[in-house]
C-alpha cells in the first residue's frame, strides 16, 4: 500500500468563539466569591478600568462605551451573543480549560495559605495523641517499635485495620508480645481506641466502666455484648430477658449503658474544614400586597466598574501619538466587553433564578416534598438561551431560600409520572419516603414492600428497589435494624 502527500480543501461550518464570548461564559460560570476575585484582578491589570462607590443608570449608560476615533463592529455585543445558544454541552470543558489558568493561580495561592496556617495552627490528630500518651509509659525499644506501627495501622474511625498475625510476621516479633503492646494501646485514651471491630470496641469502653458506679448494670451490660452480640444488635430486648434470666428493667439499664457508648473512638479527633457558602442569590416573601417572593442577585461586594474618563480623553486628545492611542483604545475595548460580561451574567442568573421562582413557588412555601420535576432545558426553553448556558450558571452556585440554603442544581430533578397523570420529582418522593419513615411505629417498621404500597395509594407508582435505592441515598437503615423491639 503506497502513502502519498496531498493538497484538499474542505468545506465545513463550525462555531468560533470570539474572545469576548468566552469571557463572557468564564465569568457567568464563576460563583460569588471567585467572581469578586477575578474583578479584582482585572481591576489590576487594565488600567482603562476603575471601581465606583455606586453606579447610577445614567453613569453606568454614559461610562459604560468606550469613545473610539470610528465605530468598532465588535462592540456589537448582543448579535456575538445570540451565537450562545448554539453552544453544545461539549464545548463546556474544552473552553473552560482554555481560560482558566487564572483561577487555577488563585486557588493554588488559597491552598498555600491554607497549608501554611495548617502548620501554624494545626490540631492534634489522633496519631500525635496516641503517641504522646506513650510517652508516659515505660515502653522497651522494641515494644515502642511494635507500638508505632500498630498505631500507624489504626484509622481515623480508631480501629485497627491489620491483624495481630500480619503485624507479628511483618516485625518478626512473637504474636505474645504484639498482644501485649496491643492491650497497652486498647488502655488508653479515648475508651476503644485500637479494636478489631465493634464488638472488642464495646467490651473495651466497659471493661473501663467496670470501676465505676452501677458495677452490676455495667457486668450485664458486658455479659450481653460478649455473649449476646447478635440479640444487641438486632435490639431484640424481649429474647435478651429471655436468654438471659433478668427482668426486663435489668436489661433495659444495661441496653442503655451499651447505648451511650462511642462506637467510632476517633470520631472526636475528625477536623473536618468549615466550608462558607455566600450565596450568589436570595428569595424571600415580598412585602408587597400582591404576595410572591422578591429575588435578589447579591453582588454588593463585587466591585462596581466604569471606564476611565482620563484615558477616554486622551483618545480624543490630537497630542496624544498614534502608538498610546491603539493601547488605550484596546484596554478600553476590553474594559467594556468586561462590564457588559458581568452585566449579562447577572441579568442571566436573574431570569433563571425567575423561571426557578415560577416552576417550584410550592418548595419556597411549603418545604422539599413538594419540589416539582424540572429539566435543564425546561429553563433554557422560557429563558431563551442554550441548555449549556443554564447549566454554566448553575452550576457550583447556591441561593438562600425560606427553606435554607441550597444549590441551585436541587431544583433541578428528572420527573416520574403518577397514577393520575401528574409528575412527581425524584426528590419530592424520596422527601415522602422520609417523611413515612420518621412518623413509622418502631417496633413495625416499614419494609421497602410496604413503603411501595404506601406510595401508591398517594398515587405514586414506584418499583420496591427504586425504594431501597432512595432509601439508602437518605442513608436510612433497611426495616429490620430499625426495629425497636
Amino acid at each position: 500500500m503506497a502513502f502519498e502527500q496531498r493538497l484538499s480543501q474542505i468545506q465545513s461550518q463550525k462555531l468560533i468563539l470570539s474572545p469576548q464570548i468566552k469571557q463572557y461564559i468564564k465569568l457567568l460560570q464563576l460563583p460569588l466569591l471567585e467572581l469578586q476575585d477575578t474583578v479584582e484582578q482585572e481591576l489590576a491589570e487594565n488600567p482603562a478600568l476603575e471601581e465606583v462607590p455606586s453606579i447610577s443608570s445614567t453613569e453606568q449608560k454614559e461610562d459604560g462605551e468606550p469613545l473610539t476615533d470610528a465605530k468598532n463592529e465588535e462592540l456589537d455585543f448582543q448579535d456575538t451573543f445570540d451565537k450562545l445558544d448554539q453552544l453544545d454541552e461539549t464545548l463546556k470543558t474544552t473552553l473552560y480549560s482554555e481560560y482558566n489558568t487564572k483561577l487555577e493561580s488563585i486557588e493554588d495561592l488559597e491552598k498555600k495559605h491554607n497549608y501554611r496556617e495548617s502548620i501554624i495552627n494545626q490540631a492534634p490528630t489522633l496519631s500525635d495523641y496516641l503517641l504522646w500518651q506513650l510517652t508516659f509509659i515505660g515502653l522497651d525499644e522494641e515494644d515502642k517499635n511494635i507500638a508505632n506501627h500498630i498505631i500507624g495501622n489504626i484509622d481515623y474511625n480508631g480501629y485497627l485495620k491489620i491483624t495481630v498475625d500480619e503485624l507479628s510476621q511483618q516485625l518478626q516479633v512473637p504474636l505474645e508480645k504484639v498482644n501485649a503492646v496491643l492491650k497497652t494501646i486498647q488502655s488508653l485514651d479515648p475508651p476503644g481506641i485500637g479494636a478489631r471491630n465493634l464488638q472488642e470496641c464495646l467490651i473495651i469502653q466497659l471493661l473501663q466502666k467496670k470501676n465505676k458506679n452501677n458495677k452490676q448494670d455495667v457486668q450485664n451490660a458486658h455479659t450481653m455484648v460478649k455473649d449476646h452480640f447478635k440479640l444487641v444488635e438486632k435490639k431484640d430486648l424481649p429474647q435478651l430477658v429471655r436468654t438471659m434470666s433478668l427482668s426486663e428493667e435489668t436489661v433495659k439499664k444495661a441496653f442503655d449503658i451499651i447505648t451511650s457508648l462511642e462506637p467510632k473512638p476517633g470520631r472526636l479527633f475528625y477536623h473536618d474544614e468549615a466550608t462558607t457558602i455566600i450565596p450568589d442569590a436570595s428569595v424571600y416573601p415580598s412585602d408587597s400586597a400582591e404576595g410572591g417572593y422578591t429575588i435578589e442577585i447579591h453582588d454588593e461586594h463585587v466591585p462596581h466598574l466604569r471606564i476611565n474618563k482620563k484615558y477616554r480623553a486622551m483618545i480624543k486628545d490630537k497630542k496624544t501619538d498614534s502608538k498610546t492611542k491603539e493601547y488605550l483604545r484596546s484596554k478600553i475595548n476590553a474594559a467594556f466587553w468586561f462590564i457588559k460580561a458581568l452585566d449579562q451574567r447577572k441579568s442571566t442568573l436573574r431570569e433563571i433564578t425567575e423561571q426557578i421562582v415560577k416552576v417550584q413557588s410550592d418548595f419556597f412555601e411549603r418545604g422539599f416534598a413538594f419540589l416539582k420535576p424540572l429539566r435543564l432545558k425546561d429553563i433554557a426553553v422560557e429563558v431563551g438561551i442554550h441548555e449549556s448556558t443554564v447549566s454554566r450558571a448553575t452550576s457550583g452556585k447556591y441561593i438562600s431560600t425560606p427553606q435554607g440554603t441550597i444549590p441551585y442544581k436541587m431544583f433541578f430533578s428528572n420527573k416520574m409520572e403518577t397514577e393520575d397523570g401528574s409528575f412527581e420529582s425524584q426528590k419530592s418522593i424520596m422527601e415522602k419516603i422520609k417523611f413515612l419513615i420518621e412518623n413509622e411505629d418502631p417496633k413495625k417498621p416499614y419494609s421497602d414492600s410496604k413503603l411501595v404500597t404506601l406510595l401508591k395509594a398517594r398515587s405514586i407508582k414506584i418499583a420496591r428497589r427504586t425504594v431501597a435505592k432512595y432509601r439508602e441515598m437518605l442513608k436510612i437503615l433497611p426495616s429490620h435494624m430499625r426495629r425497636q423491639k
